[in-house]
Parts: structure tokens; sequence; C-alpha cells
């Protein structure tokens, strides 16, 4: 059994707490009208294929319907456009059209073919699960995206549900022909062109361009071949780790420059606990220092239990470098705030980045700010560090 992605579900459960929102686009509905009018549109553009003509083509197509539980008759177009090998599927509440582009009849044996019908086919399923929830949140996430007046995380947030509503339909693919050879190797081939591929091959390929990258898919509406490959290899041997591992590929760690609905959260989250960590002792809270919290976090309070632990840890490790820095600047906006705690509260901040593996951040960040060179950064680092232990050896500040 295949079943969406936990993004996908994560994205639904949020807009259907904006009541409004999820109401007015579950009520709006494709109208006769413009159904009658993309089917016009699509016969003039196209060659519809006809059960009579390719009688193959459409067991094959029912074979895929049948295993998928698909119920709905299904006409398939041929487009007038030689723009690559590729497929699509539009449906509506009681039909659906696959479009094909390039030569994928002639590219494609049958096994292949029900590869990809198999593809097209699970996005009708995956929009018609739970009472079409999936359909209804995928129209209101692109609605908003494709607003020019969006933020871009919205943006950020439409192109990973495309790109997990992909994987899906991979998966559906590979429900559909039970060989995970033949759905690598077709979809190697509407990429290539090729007559003849290996999926073990291009399996390996994937592995060595898994080793030599560090972030995640850069895909606009599909992930790359090789994470489609490997995400079908995962499901098809470590089918109890898929989602947490194709997730991490799909995502990689955190870019600051391509936030989304949820690790927008998350980078807030993490912000306010680092602040609390920086605020924690009591010689840190100073007027000017709890009024620079104030200019993150007007209404917010500090959480006080906060600790450095190894979940913490965790969620700074997978940022990438320009989140690191960030989380660096937040750190030097406290340290230099109050000119009566400078020496000692880059100290505090030296020894938090030293837990937080962030030593290199601060590092080049203070020498930046504070013009300092090699040498002159270690004896104003250890002068620091010299001025919190003077701190915190003190009987007269109670530190915590």
């Amino acid at each position: 059994m295949i079943k969406p992605f936990p993004f996908h579900s994560d994205l639904r459960d949020y807009f259907k707490k904006q009541d409004k929102t999820w109401s007015w686009f579950s009520e709006e509905k494709v109208k006769v009208e413009q159904q009658e009018a993309y089917k016009t549109d699509l016969l003039k553009n196209s060659y519809r294929i006809d059960p009579q003509t390719e009688p193959k083509v459409y067991e094959i197509l029912q074979v895929a319907k049948d295993k998928l539980g698909i119920i709905i008759p299904i006409t398939i177009y041929q487009s007038q456009s030689m723009d690559g090998n590729n497929a699509g599927v539009v449906f509506f509440e009681k039909e659906a059209h696959i479009i094909l582009s390039g030569t994928i009849l002639k590219l494609l044996n049958e096994e292949e073919l029900l590869v990809l019908f198999g593809h097209e086919l699970s996005h009708i399923l995956l929009f018609n699960l739970e009472n079409g929830d999936f359909e209804i949140t995928n129209r209101i996430i692109n609605t908003i995206a494709s607003d020019p007046k969006s933020e871009l995380f919205y943006y950020e947030t439409s192109r990973l549900y495309q790109l997990y509503t992909e994987l899906f339909c991979d998966l559906g693919a590979l429900k559909v022909s039970g060989s995970l050879e033949t759905t690598i190797e077709t979809l190697v081939k509407l990429n290539t062109g090729l007559e003849k591929v290996s999926a073990q091959s291009y399996l390996k390929q994937a592995d060595e361009i898994l080793e030599r990258i560090q972030k995640g898919s850069e895909g606009e509406t599909h992930p790359e071949n090789f994470i489609r490959a490997k995400s079908l290899e995962i499901f098809q041997n470590d089918n109890a780790n898929f989602y947490s591992k194709t997730e991490k590929i799909i995502s990689g760690k955190i870019d600051l420059h391509q936030l989304n609905l949820f690790t927008k959260k998350l980078v807030f989250d993490v912000t306010k606990e680092l602040i609390s960590i920086i605020l924690k002792p009591k010689w840190a809270q100073s007027e000017y220092c709890i009024a620079m919290y104030k200019q993150y976090f007007s209404n917010a309070d500090r959480k006080n239990d906060i600790i450095i632990d190894e979940t913490f840890k965790l969620k700074i490790e997978n940022s990438r470098k320009n989140l690191k820095e960030y989380y660096g600047y937040v750190m030097l906006d406290f340290a230099l705030c109050d000119p009566d705690l400078k020496e000692a509260f880059i100290g505090h901040i030296l020894d938090i980045s030293e837990q937080l593996g962030l030593e290199e951040e601060i590092k080049v960040i203070l020498k930046k700010e504070l013009n300092l060179t090699d040498k002159t950064y270690k004896t104003f680092s250890q002068k620091c560090t010299a001025t919190l232990n003077t701190i915190l050896q003190s009987d007269l500040e109670n530190t915590y």
C-alpha cells in the first residue's frame, strides 16, 4: 500500500485549519464550460488515440487502472508538440485524459508503457484519496505561490509539494509494474531517449552523485532522475525507513534562502531557543539585552528551561552554512548590544558556539565585524574567555 508523504499530510492539515480558505477551495469545482473548452483545445492540438486503432495500448492502460483501482474512463492523446518525451494527465470528476508527447509509443515496450501509465494514473489516485483532500491542498498552495504578492516560502512549499507528488506517483508506477528495474529503466529512457539502459548502472551513478552533493533537490516540478531512482530503490529495499530517508534526500540541510512553510517555523523556534540559551545566565540579562530580545520577539517570553542537548545540537547541525552564519550573527547581536558586557558576552558566545559546532562561523564573523587578524583574534578571544571565567567564578553573581 502506497500512501502520501508526511509533507502532503502536514500541508493538508495546515490548510484544513484555515476554515474559510479550505471551505472555498473545497466548493470551487471545474465548471462544465471549462471542461468543454479544455477538451476542444486538446482536440485542436493533439491526435486522439482510439481503442479501435490501438487496442494494445488501451489494454495496458486497463491493467494499470485495475491495479490502482481507477474506474473513470480515460482517453489517450498524442500531442502535436515534439518537445521531448513526456506525459501528463488531466482529470475531472468523471473522466481523465492522458497526453503523450515525443516518441513514447515507439520508445517504450509494453512493460515500460505500463510503468508510464501507472505513474500518470497515480496522480488521479493521490488526488482522490481522503475525499480529495490532497487535490484541494494542491490547488490552495499553487494559487498562493503563484500570487506575486506572496512570500517566497510559499513558492518553496509549493515546489516541494510537487516533488513529493511525483515521488508518490513513481511508487504507483512501481506498484503497477512490480519491477524496480523496469520502473527505473523507463524513467531513464524517457529522459535520455536511449533505447537501451541499465537500472543497476544508473543506481550506481545515483549513489555517486549523492556522495558528491550536500544539498537537496533543485527540481522545479520533478525531482532529479537520480533522486527518483534512489527513492524507488529505498522503497523496495528499506521500506521501514523510506519516508525519512527520502525526505532527507529531497530537502537536504535547511537553507536560509529556501525556507518553506514548515522550516520557516522551525528556524523561528530555533532562534528563540538559541536566544533563550544566550540569556539564561542572570548576568546576561541586562537592560540592553532584554530590549534586544524584545526586538526579536515582542510578545513572547523566554524559555527558561532550555538547555543545549543532543536534540538542539541536531537542529543546528541540520543547517546549511548560510543558516549557521545567521545563527552566528544572532549571537553577535546580543554580544555587542551592551558595551559593559562586551568582552564577557563574546566569551559567552564563543563557549556556546563550541558546544553547537559553530566555532568556524563565529570566528569568521568576529574577525570580519571587529576587524581582527588571525593573531589579534587569538589574543582577543582568550581575553574574552578570561573575562567570562571571572564572572562565572565570582561569588557576587548567581550565574543561573
